[in-house]
């Protein structure tokens, strides 16, 4: 009778994890079988933590993704990596601020030109999106970027028609994007 004996450590060996610079959270380890649960924990709070900050700057996550780098460990397929990629809109707070000296001379001209950089912001946002779209691939995420790449392209299309833009869709108008993590 042959006796053999398995090696705990080396079925389910233990993974030690670092943190980037800057980046919140105890480094710690996980042995490979809860791997997984360990780096999902850790790039959720980062998710939220970018939530968070753009909340408190004014901002609106349009998109995030996390991604975890996958390789088998022992007799595990493990999670040896993780990586957050959040996508953050702002309010542009310039568009409303007008020369006082020539407003009441150039009133039609400054409405043309706050038209003309709503337009020009608009399709910006609309080509960044299309680009995230071509790399993405998840087709979750790629519908829900082809929604919002719709929504815009009509909303561009009133304008450029001149036709009126409700409240809501003004908010819209005047997000440009000024974060991608």
């Amino acid at each position: 009778m042959i006796n053999l004996k398995i090696n705990p450590d080396i079925v389910n060996p233990l993974l030690g994890y670092k943190l980037d610079p800057g980046e919140p959270g105890i480094a710690s380890s996980a042995p490979a079988s809860l791997s997984i649960i360990r780096v999902l924990q850790q790039e959720t709070g980062n998710l939220l933590a970018f939530k968070k900050e753009a909340l408190q700057n004014g901002g609106y996550v349009v998109y995030s993704k996390i991604s975890l780098d996958m390789q088998k460990r022992g007799a595990f397929l493990a999670a040896v990596a993780g990586k957050t990629q959040v996508q953050i809109i702002y309010k542009n707070k310039n568009t409303n601020i007008r020369n006082k000296k020539n407003q009441n001379n150039n009133i039609d001209n400054n409405v043309d030109k706050n038209k003309d950089q709503k337009i020009k912001k608009l399709e910006m946002l609309i080509d960044r999106l299309k680009n995230y779209l071509i790399s993405e691939k998840d087709n979750k995420i790629k519908s829900e970027l082809e929604n919002k790449i719709k929504i815009l392209e009509t909303q561009l299309l009133l304008l450029k028609l001149g036709n009126a833009v409700s409240n809501q869709n003004d908010e819209i108008l005047g997000m440009i994007f000024t974060a991608y993590f």
